[in-house]
């Protein structure tokens, strides 16, 4: 046997195995990133539902003008809780680039702007829990495309 057909077969074999290796690693990290966008989609859903839950608890006291001022805003306090709003935003944060994460800490705080309105003792109609849930919807809209864009492939 030549020696030059010993080199072509090993060769041959090491760019074979090398193309299998780079087409294992690519085919690998696309399935991880995909992983990753649909860990991320998820986390953000909850992340959304706990805010328009709490938001609803809080708008549900807004509207109860026959409780007294003290139990509508305990009610408002409690949505937070309630609806875990802060540990899925915590978790949210981990997950998510940074411009996701800087909407949902804002769509958070505009959503406790609200919330202290109502606690405050402002009805729904009245202006400064109006102005209050405005700018939660923005901050919320806001997030809400952010994270649209996030998750679009690249």
């Amino acid at each position: 046997m030549e020696w030059t057909a010993l080199v072509a077969t090993v060769v041959g074999a090491v760019i074979g195995v090398g193309t299998t290796l780079v087409t294992e690693r690519v085919n690998w990290r696309r399935n991880a990133d995909e992983q990753d966008r649909e860990t991320l989609r998820t986390t953000a859903a909850q992340f959304l539902e706990a805010l328009t839950e709490a938001r609803d608890t809080i708008s549900d006291a807004s509207r109860s003008e026959h409780l007294p001022v003290d139990e509508r805003a305990q009610h408002a306090r409690a949505a937070f809780l309630t609806h875990g709003v802060h540990a899925k935003q915590y978790q949210l944060e981990l997950l998510a680039p940074p411009e996701v994460a800087e909407c949902a800490r804002d769509a958070a705080h505009q959503l406790v702007l609200y919330r202290d309105a109502v606690a405050a003792g402002h009805l729904r109609d009245d202006a400064a829990c109006t102005q209050a849930r405005r700018a939660f919807r923005e901050a919320r809209q806001k997030l809400m495309g952010t994270l649209r864009a996030s998750l679009v492939r690249p």
